[in-house]
């Protein structure tokens, strides 16, 4: 790993849903509260970005290196460089995003 690399950042959009059917009332907060979990995956080389997914036309996930957009394939190609494998972080996203759920519920 190049101490010159930037960090990807990866946009990941929430889905209201996934917090039950009030969701829609607590997604700002839940995205909050998981950020700082979500930015431990990965280390220096990833900065999370949780947002709530009001538009279901927008991508649950994007990659940004800079101010340019990234495909999952260059996303995957330049997260290479720091040994990471991006399919093998996405698994630990889903299991994360998981345990944060009912973490947060526990919380309230």
């Amino acid at each position: 790993m190049s101490a010159s690399l930037l960090p990807l950042k990866l946009i990941m959009r929430i889905e209201p849903g996934c917090l039950g059917p009030e969701g829609a009332l607590h997604v700002e907060r839940f995205c909050e509260f998981a950020s700082e979990p979500f930015n431990r995956l990965g280390g220096q080389a990833m900065d999370w970005q949780l947002i709530p997914r009001f538009d279901k036309q927008l991508p649950e996930i994007e990659y940004w290196l800079n101010e340019h957009k990234l495909t999952a394939t260059q996303a995957q190609r330049y997260l290479k460089l720091w040994s990471i494998d991006l399919e093998q972080q996405e698994e630990h996203t889903s299991e994360l995003l998981s345990e944060l759920i009912d973490l947060f519920w526990q919380r309230r």
